[in-house]
């Protein structure tokens, strides 16, 4: 009896397994309940008992638009977001495109750019740009939250930082104190870890499932092909459009002027390296005017005046210590302990 109740179990195990592979939507289809606009960052951090400890991301992450993606259009999509703007300078903010990772079956978006400039994409075609950095930059999208992701390595590698939840108003100072009390509750019953894990792992199952025949069809694999194609093409052109000009007779002369000029500024330059661990200053002779060299710090100077070092920024040159004598120091470096 016992038997039959663990085959049974076993069978009613994998057969919700099964479903759940079945039913899983990839990351295009979780698009459909992103909406563009402002998003609240919930941090994930944890303590060392698993404990989540809560808060609220200061910087701004804001959906600003979806696209057709190029490479495929009316298949998957393009978005482009605010990912980490300083809430302090707006003007800095730029937009940042994330492409899906498969286009069979896409399981995470990636922080991605197209390969060569506007122009070259619009006259040869557009390929993803493979970037070790900015790859591990993935988004992922689960019933209508983005997860967050750093330092993608694959679906059991990777570093969760935020889960994201569309914000339709402004939230005002007090909200957001009562936000970051109540986040850590928040997390525990969102357990973020556990929903983004159990998602890769089944959309990874359903994703080889579904690439291995989708590549079978011939127009798919010529998709991927010209892809290949038209990245291997464009880094050349860019590789060999840079060993033109670094071997044509203009760049060698400009490189020579360069040199030239940086060794005549060296013959009437001094660095001052301040090793006081406090800020000093730097008065040339018979100036009033100090100009300040940081603790463990450095600057350059001119080196046809005698210089002169002082702990105040309201001295003079008179007031100072001789550090450097006129003209005795171009282009070495004096160490003031």
């Amino acid at each position: 009896m016992k038997k039959i109740t663990l085959l049974g179990i076993c069978i009613l195990f994998f057969a919700n397994s099964l479903k759940a592979q079945n039913e899983i939507k990839d990351q295009t289809q979780q698009l459909e309940s992103i909406q563009v606009g402002n998003y609240t960052g919930y941090l994930t951090q944890q303590s060392s008992d698993g404990t989540y400890e809560g808060g609220l991301d200061v910087l701004v992450y804001k959906i600003t638009n979806f696209k057709d993606y190029t490479v495929q259009p009316g298949v998957h999509k393009e978005i482009y977001m605010i990912h980490g703007g300083d809430p302090d300078r707006p003007d800095d903010h730029k937009e940042i495109m994330f492409l899906p990772d498969n286009e069979a079956f896409p399981i995470t978006y990636v922080q991605k750019a197209y390969e060569g400039s506007p122009a070259m994409q619009k006259e040869i075609g557009y390929a993803p740009r493979i970037n070790k950095l900015s790859d591990g930059n993935r988004l992922v999208f689960i019933d209508g939250k983005i997860f967050m992701i750093e330092d993608w390595v694959d679906k059991d590698n990777y570093k969760l930082e935020a889960v994201l939840e569309f914000q339709a108003k402004k939230m005002g100072g007090l909200k957001k104190m009562k936000e970051v009390m109540k986040s850590p509750k928040k997390m525990k019953e969102m357990q973020p870890h556990k929903t983004l894990q159990e998602y890769l792992n089944n959309a990874y199952n359903k994703q080889q499932e579904v690439y291995v025949k989708w590549i079978k069809n011939p127009k798919n694999a010529a998709l991927i092909e010209n892809i290949e194609q038209i990245r291997e093409f464009v880094i050349g052109a860019i590789n060999k459009q840079r060993d033109d000009w670094i071997n044509s007779a203009e760049y060698k002369r400009i490189k020579e002027r360069n040199a030239s000029a940086r060794q005549s500024s060296l013959e009437s330059e001094v660095t001052i390296s301040n090793n006081t661990g406090k800020d000093i200053y730097i008065y040339e002779e018979g100036s009033r005017n100090g100009s300040r060299v940081s603790s463990n710090g450095r600057g350059t100077f001119n080196c046809k005046k005698n210089l002169y070092y002082s702990l105040s920024g309201n001295s003079s040159a008179s007031n100072g210590t001789l550090i450097v004598n006129t003209n005795q120091s171009c282009g070495a470096t004096v160490n003031v302990n």
